[in-house]
């Protein structure tokens, strides 16, 4: 799982896989019709892309489409290549830099706070 990458396209599908799970290819399909403007064959060439990294399965004759992660283990994933990435492994790093300069929003940076205390 920590090796898993999703572009941009593919965490827009997950998406709408992780908001209608179980849920059929050809409904994802209208969805991401309707959302991003795509045509069926993207959306399956996404999908079928997202099947071969291990985190969705097909299903049946309808092509049922089940997520096989959450979003949250996702963001985990994503989480620990920025910190790997950017902040040479140093989560305490990344904290300090979103806490003292990436959160400009007041009620952004109470929220951040209230965690942060809620965790010690």
């Amino acid at each position: 799982m920590e090796t898993v990458k999703l572009f941009d396209a593919e965490w827009n599908l997950m998406e709408i896989v992780w908001e209608t799970a179980p849920t059929t290819a050809s409904r994802i399909a209208a969805i991401a019709g309707q959302r991003f403007d795509w045509a069926k064959n993207t959306t399956y060439t996404v999908l079928k892309r997202l099947i071969g990294k291990g985190v969705l399965e097909r299903s049946g004759t309808d092509f049922t489409v089940t997520p096989l992660v959450t979003r949250r283990q996702m963001q985990l994933v994503e989480l620990n290549n920025l910190v790997e990435k950017r902040f040479g492994g140093s989560e305490a790093e990344m904290l300090e830099v979103l806490c003292r300069d990436g959160c400009s929003d007041p009620a952004h940076r109470a929220e951040l706070v209230r965690v942060l205390d809620e965790l010690r």
